[in-house]
């Protein structure tokens, strides 16, 4: 595992997927960072647009100064089944 890795979630309240990736990460042992907005929060609706992505959670990894956007639930579980964490 890589020590300066860091897992950030943007999740919603009442988010089955995103109480889904939270368990995940944490099954796994991985270090991560949970910023919960409304659905109507600025930084939300702006990384939505940027990202083109709809809907929570958005799952980044972030590796030094370096950051990936992984996806949702989903996408998260096949990154960490790809990289047989």
């Amino acid at each position: 595992m890589i020590e300066n890795r860091t897992f950030y979630l943007y999740t919603s309240p009442q988010c089955n997927f995103c109480d889904k990736a939270k368990q995940l990460l944490e099954k796994k042992g991985l270090k991560f960072i949970v910023m919960e907005l409304s659905r109507e929060h600025d930084t939300l609706i702006r990384l939505k647009e940027e990202m083109k992505w709809n809907t929570v959670p958005m799952v980044f990894e972030m590796e030094g100064r370096d950051k990936k956007f992984i996806g949702g639930y989903t996408d998260l579980l096949e990154y960490l089944e790809d990289k047989n964490e």
